[in-house]
């Protein structure tokens, strides 16, 4: 009669089987998808007070330097920076590396966006201009500076401008003012056909429009269509007080005759009520396809459309019967997970089965809304045996692709131990005595019958800890644990009076000295750590990116650290390049730039 593998068994296998699955990917040559560039606008057309986001996208190359732009008469041109992601489909990697623009329009009229040229392995390729038709301002009755410039605006943009219902869809309502604002008060008018989730509020920067510099205060909201077809979204109105007119106009002055000079000198300027509109903006939602027969069987009652994961997580040691098991599934998406209740389990009927409610956070990467929600089921096992439960699984549609994607984990597996409780359970009534009536149905779990899954396990022997442990007494063990962290406290406070110095390694010596891609990838983890809390050397690209985008405040900085970060991951994740020394070198540089402005 066989016995249950042990729990250091079952993980032993499963850290063997990551190991072959590692090794297999390292080893697995990796290809390239043949380089080509595109360009993208949007939105498609506007007005002369508009701002359009302008993208260069090369796709397929491990190094692509900046584009060229030219014939840039008809747009004021503002590089925002750089985008970089990779994907590996069948053994075939794909990097897309998008350079984002501001463009302010110069005049009214038909526009074209200016001409891009990139190098590419040698190979020069254009990108075609776009037409732009750019109308007359639709910004009426806002304050005007003595300079006939606005002193200040409202305007609201949303990206992309085509979409796919329920996809997400970033929508900015930006307020530009050249003078200090009080009591805003902005209001919300409804949107129909869309769901909305905020993803940030009062962000603030500074920006020129038309060679004029405005204080910005944005707030980011995600919209997700709940049709197809043409969406308005209707114009925000702003009621705000700005100081009165005559107050700027008239510097400070001395003269104890003027009417200014008591209100200047006691700081009390009038305050003037102002109301400013912003401008209508169209969504165009696409409908999504049909799904197959397999697809609906795990898809949830509304679709899920955006990049979309999904995960387990529970502990692999095993338990006796009449013990729960926790099982944590996860699903984390850029799309609408409001309408996901529940993820189904196939869990066998010697269980019971007891599900907690939701945990839903969200967070922002990448200027999305990203959304996770955890479901947890506690299980009750009546009966001993190895437990296996198929992976859940959730069909979402991914945007990119434009199809249906079905998501699934591995199985959940773990053994369980001890009596089969619903044998027990099963037993005639007159087993047992009346006199323990009341006491034996509050002990006893109510079950089904018993199902056959596995022989009743052998008698184990007790193991070297378990008898140690039945010696030790808890007092003798409580005070080796105070001694064990006084002794820690002592080193704790040794450590903290050694003088604090900067580590040596991080210097322009030690980058000098950097030579390949995986010593420059650990020296800038060495600086990122030494420079910010909260992260390590051993923390993942995307905790780095993260950290950096979210503690620093000089956005211009953590753009550039960013964009740092994934153009050292494309490179190590792509293997060997054509000229790697050349790429080091330039990154090194790229690096040297942002350690001296880090140090300002």
């Amino acid at each position: 009669m066989n016995s249950i593998t042990s729990p250091f068994m079952l993980g032993r296998s499963i850290l063997v089987a990551l190991v072959v699955a590692l090794v297999t990917l390292l080893t697995t040559p990796v290809g390239m998808t043949e380089a080509s560039v595109t360009s993208e606008i949007s939105p498609r057309s506007g007005h002369i007070d508009d701002l359009f986001l302008f993208t260069v996208t090369v796709e397929g190359a491990r190094n692509a330097p900046p584009p060229v732009l030219t014939d840039d008469s008809d747009f004021e041109v503002t590089l925002l920076g750089p985008r970089t992601s990779i994907s590996i489909v069948n053994g075939v990697m794909n990097s897309r590396i998008s350079y984002v623009y501001h463009l302010a329009p110069r005049h009214e009229g038909s526009l074209r966006t200016p001409k891009a040229t990139v190098t590419v392995d040698g190979r020069t390729m254009t990108v075609t201009p776009l037409e732009v038709p750019i109308g007359a301002s639709n910004l009426k009755g806002n304050p005007t500076h003595k300079d006939g410039g606005d002193l200040l605006f409202l305007r609201q943009t949303v990206s992309p401008t085509t979409a796919y219902e329920g996809q997400q869809v970033v929508h900015t309502l930006s307020l530009y003012t050249r003078v200090d604002v009080s009591d805003l008060a902005i209001e919300e008018p409804t949107n129909d056909g869309v769901w909305q989730e905020t993803i940030a509020d009062n962000q603030r920067s500074l920006r020129n429009v038309n060679r004029v510099e405005y204080t910005t205060v944005e707030s980011l909201k995600a919209l997700f269509p709940l049709r197809s077809g043409t969406i308005t979204i209707p114009a925000r109105k702003l009621k705000a007080k700005i100081p009165d007119q005559r107050a700027l106009d008239n510097p400070f002055t001395l003269d104890p005759f003027s009417g200014n000079f008591f209100q200047q000198f006691f700081d009390q300027v009038e305050l003037k009520p102002i109301s400013v509109t912003s401008n209508e903006l169209s969504l165009e939602a696409k409908p999504l396809p049909p799904m197959t027969d397999e697809e609906r069987k795990t898809a949830p009652p509304v679709a899920i459309v955006g990049q979309t994961a999904i995960r387990a997580d529970y502990p692999l040691e095993a338990v006796n019967t009449g013990e729960t098991k926790t099982i944590s599934v996860e699903v984390i998406s850029d799309g609408n997970l409001n309408t996901l209740k529940t993820i189904p389990l196939e869990v066998p009927p010697r269980f019971k089965v007891y599900e907690e409610r939701p945990e839903i956070k969200t967070d922002r990467r990448n200027g999305k809304l990203i959304t996770s929600k955890t479901f947890k089921y506690s299980l009750l096992s009546l009966s001993p045996g190895l437990v296996r439960i198929p992976g859940p699984k959730l069909t979402s549609f991914n945007p990119q692709t434009g199809a249906y994607e079905v998501l699934s984990t591995s199985d959940i597996a773990f053994p369980v131990r001890g009596s089969d409780l619903s044998a027990t359970n099963a037993q005639p009534a007159s087993a047992v005595p009346e006199s323990s009536d009341a006491q034996s149905a509050s002990s006893v779990v109510p079950t089904m019958p018993p199902l056959p899954i596995a022989p009743p396990l052998q008698y184990e022997e007790p193991g070297m800890l378990e008898r140690i442990s039945s010696l030790v007494s808890v007092q003798f063990a409580l005070l080796l644990l105070a001694a064990v962290c006084g002794i820690g406290c002592i080193g704790l406070f040794a450590a903290q009076r050694k003088p604090v110095r900067e580590s040596p390694e991080i210097s322009a010596t030690a980058l000098n000295e950097v030579r390949s891609m995986k010593d420059l990838e650990a020296f800038v983890r060495q600086v990122i750590t030494s420079k910010l809390s909260r992260v390590s050397e051993n923390s993942t690209m995307d905790e780095l990116r993260a950290r950096v985008a979210a503690a620093l405040p000089d956005k211009n900085l953590a753009l550039a650290s960013t964009s740092l970060l994934d153009d050292i991951e494309v490179y190590s994740y792509g293997g060997q390049g054509s000229d790697r020394d050349r790429e080091v070198q330039t990154l090194k540089e790229r690096l040297g730039i942002i350690l001296m402005q880090w140090r300002r």
